[in-house]
This record gives structure tokens, C-alpha cells and sequence, in this order.
């Protein structure tokens, strides 16, 4: 069933993403999948609509729950971290004074939080796959996922 909601998610992407002008091919690329299922979604053809209620249900949420679902839809976590960036604006923000050195953020499988200035961590947007896995291993909180704005919004 995962894998159902997953995709009810991506049809809501594409769809987004054609709104923004995005062309099916660039669309399929970003959600690495073939452009056959892009223009399915975009013609409503596929999901079943209650497989799109139940995502839209999901993007509904707070978005630190909504990402928290996302993120467990799939091992995947390239696509993941795509469909996150695409509804969400995120950043995981640091805040210095609750910082203990600990290192423990360092352990971000992808590279993300590197040692910057002074010793405090800084998160690298680009590399960041919005796992949340930095943040749950500080032992002060001092790492959070902030959402600014939903993108769906906009």
C-alpha cells in the first residue's frame, strides 16, 4: 500500500510541477520515473482517486507530519527528498547557543552537515535529502526542520 499513497503523492508533484510550466519529460526525469506514468497522473488517469485523497490527506497535515509519512513511503530516499523539496520549503535550521559539539549530526549518511565556522554544524542544502536523521540524533534538539512556506501555496 505504500507504494499506492507514493504514488498518489508523485501524481500531485507532476501535476504541481506542470502548473509551474515544467514539461512531462523534465517532470519524469525529476520524479525518475517514465513519462508514460507522468501523463497518466497528469490526465487522471492514474492513481485511483481514492488513493489521491488519501495523499492529499497526507499534504494536508503539518508539514513536519507529512514529511515524516513521505520518508517512510520509500527506501528511496532521492525521490523522497525530491517530493519534499517540491511541496516544501525546508531548512534545517542550527541553533548555536543549544550546541554541544557533540558530533552525533556529522553522522548524516549523505554528507549533508559539515563543521563550519567556530565548531557549529552547518547543514548543506543542496546535499540535504530532508531525512530528518540529524535532527533526531542531537541529544540537545539543537538541529530542526523548519518549513517556511508550503509550496503548494504559492
Amino acid at each position: 500500500m505504500p507504494e499506492h499513497i507514493l504514488s498518489g503523492i508523485k501524481a500531485i508533484v507532476a501535476m504541481k510541477l506542470r502548473r509551474e510550466g515544467k514539461l512531462q519529460k523534465e517532470i519524469a526525469e525529476y520524479l525518475n520515473t517514465n513519462r508514460t506514468e507522468i501523463s497518466h497522473y497528469l490526465q487522471g488517469r492514474h492513481p485511483s482517486k481514492k488513493v489521491l485523497r488519501t495523499s492529499q490527506e497526507i499534504l494536508n497535515l503539518p508539514p513536519q507530519y507529512a514529511v515524516r509519512i513521505i520518508n517512510t513511503l520509500s527506501d528511496d530516499k532521492e525521490i523522497t527528498s525530491r517530493i519534499i523539496k517540491a511541496l516544501y520549503r525546508v531548512e534545517v535550521e542550527v541553533e548555536r547557543e543549544k550546541c554541544i559539539l557533540c558530533g552525533e549530526c556529522l553522522e548524516c549518511p549523505y554528507g549533508a552537515v559539515e563543521m563550519g565556522d567556530f565548531g557549529v554544524p552547518v547543514v548543506n542544502p543542496e546535499r540535504c535529502r530532508v531525512c530528518g536523521r540529524c535532527t533526531s540524533l542531537c541529544p540537545t534538539g539543537a538541529l530542526k526542520l523548519i518549513f517556511l512556506k508550503k509550496k503548494m501555496e504559492e
